[in-house]
């Protein structure tokens, strides 16, 4: 398929292999997935968070104690709860912690992903934002795999002015990403998002239409 600019001078083909159809949306830390996530949202698409399930598991009663086996107390508050900072500052200071926490973590979001297919109704549009699309090996679960990228000074000062963070920070995680160039390589589309979210919601829109379109040729074949 096409990689495409923020205005898609050429769409991609779109193909209707089943009765929805489902986007796998990705990017750089920074590069604006969660506000291309929010312009699948206002145009009326499902779109649901593998970030958002991942802390679900993490936060579950049956997930604390294999985490504290295999991280210690300290990553949890007096009360019980686990501390989401404290476990951050200890698997993305190690690859290999990292590593055991994404085991962990993982069958139970996969298992609610599984899920998430069972409930889509025929002719419904499901965009799942999961920033290690790639990494986990998911993209043949899509029809289209989005990779929202932009120029790393741009995404780091995106980052530095919404969280605590420093530059340090910004590219300890990313180092535990693939790196964004293999993600484009890999998407099938790409969005380069440099410009203000109007025109990110603008190239949505159009992408939307494009599917919606080819549904319709779908049904009359």
């Amino acid at each position: 398929m096409r990689k495409c600019s923020v205005f898609f001078p050429e769409l991609p083909a779109i193909h209707w292999r089943r009765a929805q159809y489902l986007i796998g949306l990705t990017g750089g830390i920074g590069a604006g997935k969660s506000t291309a996530a929010e312009c699948f949202r206002a145009a009326g698409v499902r779109v649901e968070d593998a970030d958002q399930i991942a802390r679900q598991v993490l936060m579950a009663a049956e997930t604390r104690p294999v985490l504290r086996r295999t991280f210690g107390p300290d990553i949890f508050t007096a009360d019980g709860a686990v501390d989401r900072e404290r476990l951050a500052r200890v698997v993305f200071a190690d690859t290999e912690e990292l590593k055991k926490l994404n085991q962990l973590i993982h069958p139970g979001v996969r298992a609610r992903f599984q899920e998430l297919l069972r409930e889509l109704q025929p002719g419904s549009v499901l965009v799942y934002d999961v920033p290690l699309l790639f990494e986990n090996h998911m993209e043949t679960e899509f029809d289209l795999t989005i990779t929202i990228t932009a120029e790393q000074s741009v995404r780091m000062q995106r980052v530095l002015e919404r969280n605590s963070w420093d530059a340090n920070e910004f590219r300890a995680r990313e180092s535990h990403q693939l790196a964004l160039r293999e993600k484009e390589k890999r998407a099938d589309l790409v969005i380069r998002n440099e410009a203000d979210r109007d025109s990110l919601c603008h190239a949505v829109r159009t992408l939307l239409k494009h599917i919606h379109t080819a549904r319709k040729s779908t049904d009359k074949e």
